[in-house]
């Protein structure tokens, strides 16, 4: 029996149609192909006594992509070899610190099991409120009783993201009330520039205590050799540093060398190709769903559909009719921790797929979800 949205996602791996996880799976435009056909140089140049000098060029061009401000005097970077098991290293503190948690909901469900299994106590925060009225989510704010706020923005899986005003209203709350932020911006790539604003520079500036993930797995078709990291504020480096080094001596220096690559194709091209790839298979799925019983809700930047069902029909079956036609989506109730019912009526299905590909398998739902809108109408 699959529990979690992970296992289902490794139990359709070898599927042609496997619109289920949200890793980058697409193929290279001819700039990362180049970045590709230099691996076996740069697999015999790297060492890891360059270690020190290849990380501190990959967070240059990390932050210098995301528009970010580089502040090593109030910022210490964990590497780690996935998001996931930095987020393991953040549970780990949380509980030995015996501090409670707020959590986005929906959010992807490791999230709320990795901090559970932690036994951290949790509270709920609907992703809309990052999107609400200041008033509205200043409000929900002032009601919070945890020591730790955990956000995810764009979230994963609706993409609903907390623009600059109310980002300044949740630090202005965590510096006055002394609460922890914890920010997971692993798809902070495929915001639109006039979504993007120097989240790092605000957190400084306010000198609360947070953590900041990030990741490169969600936007690079990189095999998952990747680069996710914890930016961590100064007065809990010291604690979050010895829970790191009980899981890691260092990540590999020849895969952030070629994760650097990939980013600076995106500099150079400004983020348009990774953008473009979400933004051409959205156009297709959506097109294919026009007149069904499923309606894309997603935010439009996102490099996921998020997509309710209008009809009495539940995720599960729309889940299990399309696998048995080869398509492969995530159902939606696992996304939802306090009330998986709510969950029942979505799915998400992965974009960021080779466009070829990903026509084909747009195709196929398509025709499965019309058939079972023409039988769900008799």
């Amino acid at each position: 029996m699959l529990r979690n949205l992970t296992e289902r996602q490794v139990s359709v791996l070898s599927y042609e149609y496997n619109l289920a996880d949200g890793h980058a799976y697409r193929a290279w435009s001819p700039q990362e192909q180049a970045v590709v056909d230099s691996t076996p140089q740069k697999f015999r140049q790297v060492d890891r006594r360059q270690q020190d000098a290849i990380e501190a060029e990959y967070f240059e061009t990390f932050y210098a992509l995301g528009q970010q401000t580089l502040d090593t005097d109030h910022f210490a970077r964990f590497p780690c070899f996935t998001a996931s098991a930095g987020i393991e290293i953040i549970a780990n503190y949380l509980r030995l610190k015996n501090l409670s948690a707020t959590l986005i909901e929906p959010c992807f469900d490791n999230l709320k099991d990795i901090l559970l299994r932690h036994q951290i106590p949790l509270e709920p925060i609907p992703d809309d409120l990052l999107e609400a009225d200041g008033d509205v989510l200043t409000a929900f704010l002032d009601r919070i009783t945890t020591d730790a706020l955990f956000i995810v923005s764009p979230n994963n899986p609706t993409g609903a993201t907390v623009r600059r005003p109310n980002f300044e209203r949740i630090v202005d709350f965590c510096a006055r009330t002394g609460k922890t932020l914890i920010l997971d911006s692993c798809f902070r790539f495929y915001l639109p520039d006039e979504d993007v604003y120097d989240q790092y520079k605000m957190l400084a500036d306010a000198d609360i205590d947070c953590i900041v993930i990030e990741d490169t797995g969600k936007t690079w078709p990189t095999l998952e050799l990747k680069g996710p990291f914890l930016s961590v504020s100064k007065r809990l480096v010291e604690a979050i540093s010895h829970i790191n080094s009980d899981f890691l001596l260092h990540v590999s220096p020849f895969s952030i060398d070629l994760v650097t690559d990939f980013l600076r194709t995106s500099l150079q091209d400004g983020r348009s190709h990774i953008r473009g790839v979400a933004a051409q298979n959205r156009a297709v799925l959506h097109a294919e769903l026009a007149g069904t019983f499923l309606t894309p809700v997603e935010r439009e930047h996102m490099s996921v559909s998020w997509l309710r069902i209008d009809a009495d029909i539940t995720s599960a079956e729309v889940v299990a009719e399309l696998a048995r036609e080869g398509v492969h989506v995530l159902p939606g109730n696992e996304f939802y921790w306090t009330d998986k019912s709510v969950g029942d009526h979505y799915v998400r299905v992965a974009l960021m797929r080779d466009p070829a590909m990903f026509v084909k398998a747009a195709a196929r739902l398509g025709d499965t979800v019309r058939r079972l809108t023409e039988t769900l109408a008799r």
